[in-house]
């Protein structure tokens, strides 16, 4: 249990309800009504209205909805004892709601919710210690952090859906090889091996890939979620709460290879449209074994919950049987709230009409790159590679690439350009779907490149390998070099995904500019040679020709502004 709240002087029931009555209709104002973000770019929606549109489009995301109403249930429950905490507030809450008001007009300026999602957080937390103090902070710590779970955590999920990805697919290998089912892991995919007796080619019974719902990401969060709400109710110390919290994340991953395992067996044994479903026209359906094997995902990870919260329980338990008294809690007296609550409205009213003041208008970017690339280089012949109809689908809308493949007989390049469409951050790392097609990324650094342009670029090279066993059991090591960076507008380049996002809202903050970025990747495989025969100089003679090849390239694709019009 929480520890007793301070009793006396008895607290003014009518001034509480006033003072907190107007702290909640800066929130919701802030948060439910202002027009904040485009989110479908047909007009501004509100901070939570928008956190609607997502979970509307991905149900994923649903359980943010629920986080609301949780969080006034929490509240309620500790209704008795809030009634008796005097008002007593601390000025430390004017510079946090001065930083929460600054980052949501920053983000409304910008153009993007994640600056607002910070400002509620930081405004809800400035209210509370400036006009409650810190004993009221103690009492409503755990529904202020658990609003956190309010907030669709996108960029966490392109961050980790792949390393899960591998990780699913690695451990659900490693344990159908170890009973005896002979399965091969190809990055994330999941194939039967070849059976010479039998005839049969490797990923002839079945060939099975870890996708995004398949990788624990779509439960990570939400099974986060219920293991804070769980440990919060279920538990009474701090420690043991965290310690089920983090056990979310292995028991998220467990759930998913138990599920991975259970669609493997399922199409060795009943065939693949039995366990997984079938592909109607590039719509995948899924079957109804399919579908009941996502159930084990949050089976296996509540189940896992419930037993580690019982033993954190007894533990603690035992614990607290040796532990001291707890020691007697200082009376608080209370103090007018009047001036607190008075400075509060003034710094939220005052960002409000800080952002009806600025100017919004939401500018694309002209494309800073041609996708006409050109049929020869030199002594390159190539061969387009156009869009797939995944890559479409996985791609955020307005997306573009345009991809050779450029040849001769000692050297290969695939050169990709892809142009973002109007929606930020619609671009990603080639690190997010490199290690999906098999590939280890064994090194990464930025380099310096000559690109023709008016001064040097500054890029990220990739070092990556793939390992393959031939028929005679020798494994063949095929090396590959990566070299990509964001070419934006106006000549603005960055090596990395973080600093082209970075680059993006420094830019439209403070010279209203919006930049349409596009990234320049240029992969080349090296031949494939025993791992006994490696030549240790074959990288640096691929650098040099990616170099001499990128000079080349490049300066014809540049387009000057106002040019694609």
């Amino acid at each position: 249990m929480s520890e007793a709240p301070p009793l006396s002087p008895a607290p003014n029931s009518r001034i509480n309800q006033i003072v907190w009555g107007s702290a909640g209709l800066m929130v919701l104002l802030l948060a439910l009504i202002w027009p904040y973000q485009h989110w479908e770019f047909e007009g501004r929606s509100s901070i939570i209205m928008g956190i609607v549109h997502k979970a509307e489009r991905d149900s994923e995301w649903y359980y943010c909805l629920f986080v609301p109403k949780i969080v006034a249930l929490l509240i309620w429950r500790m209704r008795k004892d809030l009634k008796r905490l005097p008002l007593h507030g601390s000025w430390l809450g004017v510079p946090i709601l001065l930083v929460g008001m600054f980052f949501y007009w920053a983000g409304y300026k910008v153009d993007t919710g994640y600056p607002g999602f910070v400002a509620i957080q930081l405004v809800t937390l400035g209210l509370i210690l400036l006009l409650g103090g810190w004993h009221w902070m103690k009492w409503l710590i755990f529904p202020w952090i658990f609003l956190v779970f309010l907030w669709p955590m996108i960029p966490l999920e392109t961050r980790l859906a792949f390393p899960l990805r591998i990780l699913t697919a690695k451990f659900s290998a490693g344990f159908l090889n170890l009973v005896g089912m002979d399965v091969i892991r190809d990055g994330t995919g999941l194939h039967s091996a070849a059976d010479a007796a039998r005839g049969l080619e490797q990923g002839a019974l079945f060939k099975l890939d870890v996708e995004e719902p398949c990788s624990g990401i779509r439960s990570l969060f939400s099974l986060m979620m219920i293991s804070a709400l769980y440990g919060w109710l279920a538990l009474k110390a701090w420690g043991p709460r965290i310690l089920l919290f983090a056990s979310a994340i292995p028991l998220a991953v467990l759930g998913n290879i138990v599920r991975m395992i259970l669609l493997t067996l399922g199409s060795r044994w009943f065939g693949v449209e039995f366990a997984v479903g079938r592909n109607i026209e590039g719509e995948q359906e899924m079957s109804t074994f399919h579908t009941l094997a996502g159930f084990v995902v949050f089976g296996v990870a509540l189940a896992g919950m419930f037993v580690i919260a019982t033993a954190l329980e007894k533990w603690h338990a035992k614990r607290k049987l040796n532990s001291a008294p707890a020691a007697p809690t200082k009376k608080v007296l209370p103090k007018s709230p009047w001036l607190p609550l008075g400075v509060a409205v003034g710094i939220c009213g005052a960002g409000l009409v800080l952002c009806a003041a600025t100017d919004i208008t939401y500018r694309v970017g002209e494309p800073p790159v041609s996708l006409a690339l050109p049929e020869r280089m030199g002594n390159f012949d190539s061969q387009d590679m156009p869009m797939l109809a995944k890559e479409r689908q996985v791609l955020n809308e307005g997306v573009q690439i345009g991809r050779r493949f450029y040849f001769t007989k000692e050297r290969a390049v695939l050169a990709s350009v892809v142009l973002s469409g109007a929606e930020k951050r619609s671009l990603h790392e080639p690190q997010v779907c490199l290690p999906g097609q098999g590939w280890v990324i064994s090194g990464q650094s930025f380099i310096e490149i000559d690109g023709g342009l008016s001064r040097p670029v500054q890029a990220t090279l990739l070092r990556m390998h793939r390992d393959v066993q031939s028929a005679t059991g020798q494994v063949v090591r095929t090396r590959a070099l990566n070299v990509y960076w964001y070419q934006g507008s106006e000549g603005v380049t960055a090596p990395s995904y973080d600093a082209h996002v970075v680059t993006s809202y420094k830019d439209a903050l403070i010279r209203g500019r919006d930049h349409r970025w596009a990234l320049l990747s240029f992969f080349a495989p090296m031949q494939d040679t025993p791992m006994a025969q490696m030549d240790p100089f074959a990288e640096l003679n691929v650098l040099e020709d990616m170099k001499t090849f990128i000079r080349e390239f490049v300066p014809p694709l540049i387009l000057k502004e106002g040019e694609a019009k």
